[in-house]
């Protein structure tokens, strides 16, 4: 591993010698190169060095090109000398930088960076290497995911949201964009468990006033204490038997139970980084819901302290911050699930659901339609789906389902008043007063406090005293 450190934790001779060849970049570029290349051959975790240095090389490059049409920009080395050694990282450091100085617009040489860089911890030095190809080809999508994945494992989560959205626009559909766009905001949300950085998992657990107020709370443990002895135990099976998915299973859901959220998403997705645990869907599930109920209840906390201080701004800022970080979860993640599970009508279901309530009712359409197709969803699919035909005013395609429903439906349950009453909405919007009476009054008998049946029912029949 190689420690990334600035300039100013330089040797102090090395410092000076850097303030010497700076003042000879206009005057001796050639010069100034060779010092920073020297320099940094020596301290390869000086990211802001070898900035300063690509900086230079890829301005002598433009000079260089002028007048040739770009000819050089596409000159690069014999494939055979890119061959890097996976088991000399720092040796293919040195491979690489020594490529760029020839040839400073080599894709090939950075990528190389950033796979050394990489294998040495030094995740701000390949996010650079990766931003580098960015700027020499900006559509390059293999680039483009790997600099996103770069920014996640830097901590960069703004960043690499962004980075997938720009893959979006230029493949919006493709599914590796969404599972970035997908991690970037579950770890920009939670800010990831801490329990993977500490040897002594005992750490993450809250502090002993909380513990009594979880106590207190949990109805279905006995205590915080017997928690955290479980939680103890499933360790140290997880450490016997890194393979059995069961254990992190468990781990999870004790610390569901104690009340730690962070570290219950971060066990479930330890698990499906085990070979056993890539492919389960049941995993995937998991994660989804308890990060749902995460922002849930960051949510819950901030209105909380808007409730108690309505002038907090930052409180307002942060609420508006979580529900569109959820949204944009929730959405990513549908919407991969879709993709990948495409005979998995009942996601076609939820994305629909997300997007009838964000008034994107033609997007919805299609998928309410193929959500028909499972069983457990299809009455409330075919009501979404009349609900999206009246929002647009498709008002006769709305009846059909609406009538579909409530001839279907024997029980007067509340779908069956939702769907009759939506009836006699599309009635009266088409002017057809009469029927639509006559779709109200079931309601009105069957409960009389449904929505505004009643009022609608009482300024019938005073019209008509």
């Amino acid at each position: 591993m190689i420690e990334e450190v600035p300039i100013s934790e330089l040797d102090p001779r090395q410092i000076k010698q850097l303030e010497s060849a700076d003042e000879l970049t206009q005057r001796n570029p050639t010069y100034a190169r060779e010092i920073y290349g020297a320099i940094l051959t020596q301290r390869p975790g000086c990211l802001e060095l070898r900035k300063k240095l690509r900086a230079l090389q890829i301005s002598s490059l433009q000079t260089n090109t002028k007048g040739l049409s770009g000819l050089l920009h596409k000159v690069t080395s014999a494939p055979f000398m890119f061959k890097s050694d996976d088991k000399n990282p720092e040796g293919n450091l040195a491979k690489a930088e020594g490529l760029i100085d020839k040839s400073p617009s080599n894709v090939v040489a950075h990528q190389m960076l950033a796979g050394a860089a990489s294998s040495l911890g030094m995740n701000g030095t390949a996010v650079f290497a990766y931003e580098t190809i960015q700027k020499l080809e900006p559509e390059n999508l293999k680039n483009l995911k790997s600099l996103g994945s770069a920014y996640i494992e830097a901590g960069d989560t703004e960043m690499a949201i962004a980075t997938g959205n720009s893959i979006k626009k230029i493949n919006p559909n493709d599914g590796d964009a969404e599972e970035i766009l997908k991690k970037a905001s579950v770890a920009m949300a939670m800010n990831k468990g801490k329990w993977e950085e500490s040897e002594d998992f005992r750490t993450q657990l809250k502090d002993e006033d909380e513990a009594q107020a979880l106590e207190q709370a949990s109805k279905n443990v006995n205590d915080a204490k017997s928690l955290e002895e479980l939680i103890r135990q499933t360790y140290e099976k997880v450490t016997q038997e890194p393979a059995n998915l069961n254990h992190y299973r468990q781990l999870s859901d004790y610390y569901q139970r104690y009340g730690d959220l962070q570290n219950a998403i971060a066990w479930i997705q330890e698990a499906r980084k085990q070979e056993a645990g890539q492919g389960d869907v049941s995993l995937e599930e998991k994660e989804r819901q308890l990060t749902a109920e995460y922002f849930d209840q960051s949510i819950e906390t901030w209105e909380k302290a808007l409730s108690e201080n309505p002038d907090d701004q930052e409180a307002q800022a942060s609420l508006e911050q979580t529900r569109v970080q959820k949204e944009e979860y929730q959405r990513t993640q549908l919407e991969s699930l879709v993709q990948r599970y495409p005979n998995e009508f009942g996601y076609r279901y939820e994305l629909g659901m997300l997007l009838f309530e964000k008034e994107s009712y033609d997007d919805a359409l299609p998928h309410f339609q193929l959500a028909q197709r499972n069983a457990k969803v299809r009455l409330d699919a075919v009501l979404h789906l009349g609900r999206c035909y009246s929002r647009k005013g498709f008002h006769d395609m709305a009846i059909e389902q609406f009538e579909s429903l409530k001839n279907e439906i024997q029980v007067m349950d509340d779908r069956k008043k939702e769907a009759i009453y939506e009836l006699g909405c599309c009635h009266e919007s088409m002017g057809n007063q009469e029927k639509a009476i006559e779709e109200y009054k079931l309601v009105y008998s069957a409960d009389i406090s449904f929505r505004d049946v009643s009022d609608k029912i009482n300024a019938f029949y005073e019209s008509n005293s």
